[in-house]
């Protein structure tokens, strides 16, 4: 989750202080147990395909009362999820190679697609710029990934981490200057606000 690109642009402060925070813990994690979290991915990622492929394959059964042919399709996937989950419990290390991989491609695609899409939104400047480099930051730690991935995959974890350190400090900053910025007329200010002023008109 890189939480420069969910910076909003409609003037919100919440959104961005939530993915902020979360931003930060889960940063914090990577960056100082990445053997922890490495593991913790590891394990998760196998929980989910061991879930999805025998929800497959339940589906596959069901279909398979039916007519056709239809019940291959997720019978096949299910399959193939299954012996995926188990892999990755038996062999931890390769299954951390392909998350890497993962992590990496996704790290390019996300990062270029958000700094692209950052261009055309309608936003000040300075955000546009800020959410344009942080996409393209995104990209180039993908990259690193991909290329040194059999250096380290907790250097790698590492990076993640510092890069969501980054990224949810920027989230609120962000947060911090909506708020400042908001105008005396606009919903959450108090009625003491000294910048609102109070005034009742009389005909005379």
């Amino acid at each position: 989750m890189a939480t420069y690109c969910m910076l909003s642009t409609a003037g919100s402060w919440k959104f961005p202080t939530v993915l902020g925070i979360i931003g930060l813990l889960i940063g914090a994690i990577f960056l100082f147990f990445p053997q922890l979290s490495l593991t913790l991915v590891i394990y998760l990622f196998a929980a989910i395909a061991l879930i999805a492929g025998i929800l497959l394959l339940a589906a596959a059964a069901f279909l398979a009362k039916g007519s056709g042919g239809f019940f291959a399709v997720p019978l096949v996937l299910g399959v193939i999820a299954v012996i995926l989950a188990v892999y990755s419990f038996l062999n931890p290390e390769s299954t951390a190679t392909f998350i890497a991989i993962v992590i990496g491609a996704g790290c390019i695609i996300m990062g270029l697609i958000g700094a692209f899409t950052a261009l055309f939104q309608p936003a000040p400047a300075f955000r546009k710029a800020l959410l344009a480099v942080g996409g393209f930051v995104l990209a180039g730690l993908g990259i690193i990934i991909l290329l040194f991935l059999q250096r380290s995959v907790l250097l790698i974890f590492q990076l993640l981490g510092a890069f969501l350190l980054i990224a949810g400090a920027v989230a609120l900053i962000g947060a911090a200057v909506i708020m400042l910025r908001r105008k005396p007329n606009e919903p959450g200010r108090r009625p003491d606000d000294p910048s609102v002023i109070d005034a009742e008109f009389r005909e005379g």
